[in-house]
């Protein structure tokens, strides 16, 4: 009797130890190799964005925001004058409020408005005239410069598919080196900067200080290079 429950115990332990093994040989996790693949296109920017601010003051708010439109609308004028579209021109960022002296009690000195106007170029060679005619008009604030791509979307595509054959030339050279071969791929994901939305490709690239030019000679601007980057992370089988 201690006989056959020893048999019957061990036909049990087998009954319940090969599926496991069969199951865990069938769950087995794929050789493979993961990589980054980084591609950047650099190119020349084809439109500026102004940032120009105008500020007012006076001791009546009425006359400080009259002030302040009478200089705006000159802006825009000098804007669509120099075949700006509507589109690209936009006011912003209006504030109005009362001005304090830094006495132990303050007293009111009077009012300040400040407004905000951007115009994007999409032709740099403006540049030079129209900013100075700004400064000509009143503008006491240039809060930014950028150069820019009007269309970076086929450039991001671009820069895309050759992160992912950085990233299998990679994969390539690291298998070869390891005596293996590279199979199909098993995943793909691009990743973004978390500091420029998705496009860092970065379109954006700030400008020196600007200094209104007495006698223009030379130009005072260099757009540079706009870079448009992608990166992927890639794994593969190995064979």
């Amino acid at each position: 009797m201690p006989s056959l429950i020893r048999t019957v115990s061990a036909l049990m332990f087998c009954g319940i130890f090969v599926p496991a093994v069969l199951a865990q040989d069938n769950c087995t996790h794929p050789r493979m190799i993961s990589v980054i693949g980084t591609a950047e296109i650099k190119l020349p920017p084809d439109q500026v964005r102004l940032t120009l601010g105008i500020d007012s003051h006076d001791k009546e708010l009425v006359v400080a925001k009259a002030s302040n439109d009478q200089r705006l609308k000159k802006l825009m004028t000098l804007a669509h004058a120099a075949r700006v579209e509507a589109k690209n021109i936009q006011t912003s960022a209006l504030t109005m409020g009362p001005e304090y002296s830094d006495e132990k009690i303050p007293k009111l000195l009077g009012y300040q408005v400040s407004q905000t106007l951007t115009v994007t170029l999409t032709d740099l060679s403006k540049y030079e005239d129209l900013m100075t005619s700004f400064l000509k008009a009143g503008v006491n604030r240039v809060d930014g410069a950028d150069f820019l791509l009007a269309d970076p979307k086929k450039y991001r595509e671009e820069a895309r598919l050759k992160a992912v054959r950085v990233a299998r030339e990679k994969a390539n050279t690291m298998a070869a080196e390891l005596g293996q071969t590279l199979g199909k791929p098993w995943e793909v994901t691009e990743e973004t900067d978390a500091d420029t939305p998705y496009l860092n490709a970065n379109t954006r690239i700030p400008m020196m200080h600007f200094q209104m030019p007495m006698q223009q000679e030379e130009p005072t601007i260099a757009g540079g290079e706009v870079t448009v980057r992608a990166t992927v992370r890639a794994s593969f089988q190995l064979e």
